[in-house]
């Protein structure tokens, strides 16, 4: 089964769109828990780190889904792009940050993507479960 170009960059777009969302409600959640409780900034950085992967994964997820095709390179491109608009945001808003660092997340994401685009592809369709043995 061929899959075009046009399907992938769609399912690419779509899965970044999931990330952004998953994200932006995180990120709500995480500023009302900043708000109103006295956290770490340790406890910040994980929720932060795990909010990334959370994102990455569902994205992933909706780009991919059960037994797509070209997992490992559209979780990889979903992951690479899901961190670099991360940090370009980043950049645009003031923030600062280090380069070694923000490549060293980059690279990453984008083998937690690839690893869940290749897990994705590789599991039956979920239209198409086996039936059980009598």
């Amino acid at each position: 089964m061929a899959v075009s170009r046009s399907h992938t960059l769609l399912s690419l777009f779509k899965g970044l769109l999931v990330s952004i969302a998953l994200t932006l409600i995180c990120m709500a959640g995480v500023a009302a828990l900043a708000v109103f409780t006295r956290i770490s900034d340790n406890l910040l950085m994980l929720l932060n780190q795990l909010m990334k992967l959370a994102a990455i994964l569902l994205g992933c997820l909706a780009a991919i889904g059960r037994g797509g095709e070209r997992g490992f390179f559209t979780g990889m491109a979903l992951a690479m792009l899901y961190m670099a608009l991360g940090y370009a945001c980043c950049a645009a808003l003031g923030g600062g940050f280090i380069v070694s660092q923000m490549l060293g997340e980059i690279l990453t994401g984008a083998a937690v993507g690839a690893i869940t685009g290749a897990v994705l592809s590789n599991l039956s369709p979920a239209g198409r479960r086996r039936a059980k043995p009598a």
